[in-house]
């Protein structure tokens, strides 16, 4: 047994023996909590986010919520507390697997065998505290974080709210500078406060579970103990730390450099291909599963040893402990192994079908348009008939231009609230007349070569595209609706382009509106992030970020009869990756730099297609044949 009276500080010669001998007795049990973990983490996971799903679904009377209903719940009263809830729910299960971590160390460092069951069933009698205490811990944590968060608020709102936040990100002017230094301050010493925090409550889970009192009590015996060893604790907190997060980029690196050679790029069977990365994924895949189970047994010994330094002399409930202990050891381990086999099986199995399904839906021939967003707005000042130009200049199927309707009913094409950033002046667009803005040079700002360019309206731009390139309209609001989508119509079709505009816009409102007034036309919704099956978004199209952009999204959405643009991509490789999986748009600052990514799969074997998208994502290979063409600057 390794008593307490073994360790009288946290000094390294007296806690890492007693860290390595608990590690190496229990390994099997703590390998089986931790799979037993994920797998209550799914299954609890997953009815929790769908029942808060449908609530939030019931309130807004959508079945997916996007950017502004998201944005709109996190800040209502129902929402922080519905956050709270689900938060504590997650918390829950990581304290789970964390308490019986600590309960397996704790037995084990007193000589006692040790069997998963019994690890479970005594956190199982106090499963009712550990979510009061997960629930706790987030009340107490946001307490400590409102006036950080109250201050930077105000920070935000005293210094960076008078011009639209596109000209503070992009001119970075002193006010912008004031602000990050004032929030970066409140961030590093909310966390410094949050940090000491974690370390005063660091015991508090194993006293709430050996010493079955309650939360409050745990969490003031917690900061009682540890007051004579807060910094030794600070200090392997952080060096676990450390070791966890070299560990994962170290696992990272060693698969990608490996696989780098190992890949045979060069080989003409597709079969070979896939296996090899089959391959690459499954060592990828076992080897970060050991580190998180390494990382977090890890951190429930190293509690454990603390707990018991700092006088912790409760005891797992006996109630649960095994009638027979050898026997019931013994079956712990074959099981665990068993269930190890079973898991490496299995995920050799999940992989090949994977590489069998990318083999079976690979794209050979490219669908993929190619949108300039604001034109060729890395080589032009955005939204300029420069820009316009350019993009088609350089092979754009499409223009994105931004449009908002002036104080004279003009609808013009930019994209800021006000003109700071474009013109250094503080005009607010909405409220501007077309005389206003016009004469303002929104040129300059990009390149003196470009001082003569103005504001154009949506009808000098549509006249620009007729015939030559297709144009996606995006209807900009910064207040109410008004009537912007029946202006916008009634200019198009004055112009008799009905064929070649497509409508968008950021608000669901906008969107109905403008197929209620035009059901034929093609209308899209734009959004970053989204709750639900996004696939099942009421528009024509959805223009969506690359993080949504995924091959099972985009199989879903063409299911469901909806294109799919993504946005803004001008990564050569990222380019080719979203081809690969079919999108319909690519929309991007660098259009050249997307033609050029379509020229050269045109020469590139099914093989190096998949190998793009694979090897790009597991960093096993390095696709240079398609960042030959880089952005200007």
């Amino acid at each position: 047994a390794i008593s307490s009276a073994d360790v009288t500080n946290l000094a390294p010669k007296a806690v890492l023996p007693g860290v390595l001998r608990i590690v190496r007795r229990s390994w099997p049990q703590l390998l089986a909590v931790d799979l037993i973990a994920k797998a209550l983490g799914v299954l609890v996971v997953a009815p929790v986010s769908a029942l808060l799903l449908r609530w939030l679904s019931a309130r807004r009377g959508s079945a997916v919520l996007t950017d502004e209903a998201i944005l709109w719940f996190a800040l209502s009263p129902g929402g922080v507390v519905a956050l709270v809830a689900v938060g504590a729910v997650l918390l829950w299960i990581l304290f789970v697997e964390h308490g019986v971590i600590v309960t397996v160390a704790h037995a084990t460092a007193r000589g006692q065998r040790v069997t998963v069951r019994w690890a479970y069933g005594v956190v199982a009698a106090r499963s009712a505290a550990m979510l009061q205490f997960a629930a706790g811990l987030i009340v107490r944590l946001l307490v400590v974080a409102s006036p950080f968060v109250a201050l930077g608020a105000l920070a935000y709102v005293s210094l960076l709210t008078e011009f639209d936040i596109n000209y503070y990100l992009a001119i970075r002017p002193p006010a912008f500078w004031l602000a990050g230094t004032l929030m970066g301050i409140l961030g590093a010493t909310l966390a410094l406060v949050v940090l000491l925090l974690l370390v005063r409550w660091v015991v508090a889970v194993p006293i709430l579970l050996f010493e079955r009192t309650s939360v409050p009590r745990a969490f003031r015996g917690s900061l009682t103990r540890t007051r004579s060893h807060r910094w030794s604790i600070a200090v392997w907190l952080g060096v676990w730390a450390a070791a966890a997060l070299g560990s994962s980029s170290a696992v990272t690196g060693i698969v990608g450099a490996v696989g780098r050679f190992v890949v045979p790029t060069e080989s003409g069977s597709l079969t070979v291909v896939a296996l090899a990365i089959g391959v690459a994924v499954v060592v990828a895949v076992g080897l970060n599963v050991l580190v998180s189970i390494a990382v977090v047994s890890l951190l429930g010994v190293l509690v454990e040893r603390v707990y018991s330094t700092a006088g912790g002399s409760g005891l797992p409930d006996a109630r649960f402990m095994p009638r027979s202990e050898s026997r019931s050891d013994r079956r712990a381990r074959v099981g665990t192994m068993r269930a190890f086999v079973f898991g490496l099986v299995l995920t050799v199995v999940i992989v090949t079908a994977v590489a069998t399904v990318a083999v079976s839906t690979l794209r050979v021939q490219d669908v993929t348009a190619i949108t300039a967003h604001r034109g060729s707005s890395a080589e032009a000042p955005e939204n300029t008939l420069a820009a316009f130009e350019r993009a088609i200049a350089e092979g754009a199927d499409w223009i994105e231009i931004d449009v908002q309707e002036l104080a004279d009913g003009t609808v013009a094409v930019v994209h800021d609230r006000d003109l700071k950033r474009l013109g250094g002046v503080t005009i607010v667009v909405p409220q501007a007349t077309y005389d206003d803005v016009r004469a303002i040079d929104v040129g300059s700002w990009f390149d003196p070569v470009f001082a003569g360019e103005r504001i154009p309206t949506l009808a000098e731009v549509l006249n620009v595209a007729r015939g030559r390139a297709r144009v996606n309209v995006e209807l900009k609001y910064y207040g109410p609706l008004g009537t912007l989508a029946e202006r916008v119509i009634g200019i198009v079709e004055d112009e008799g382009m009905e064929q070649e505009v497509v409508l968008m816009s950021l608000k669901q409102e906008a969107v109905r509106q403008a197929k209620a007034l035009r059901p034929d036309w093609t209308v899209g919704l734009l959004t970053a992030v989204a709750l639900g099956n996004a696939a099942r978004l009421e528009a024509d199209f959805l223009a969506v970020s690359t993080s949504l952009a995924t091959r099972s999204f985009i199989r879903a959405a063409h299911g469901r009869g909806r294109a799919v643009h993504v946005w803004t991509v001008n990564d050569p490789v990222q380019m080719s990756v979203l081809m690969s999986r079919g999108v319909d748009n690519i929309i991007t600052d660098v259009p050249a730099v997307a033609r050029a990514v379509m020229a050269e799969r045109e020469t590139m074997t099914a093989v190096e297609r998949l190998l793009v998208e694979v090897g790009a994502w597991l960093g096993v290979i390095e696709v240079a044949k398609v960042a030959n063409a880089e952005p200007g600057s």
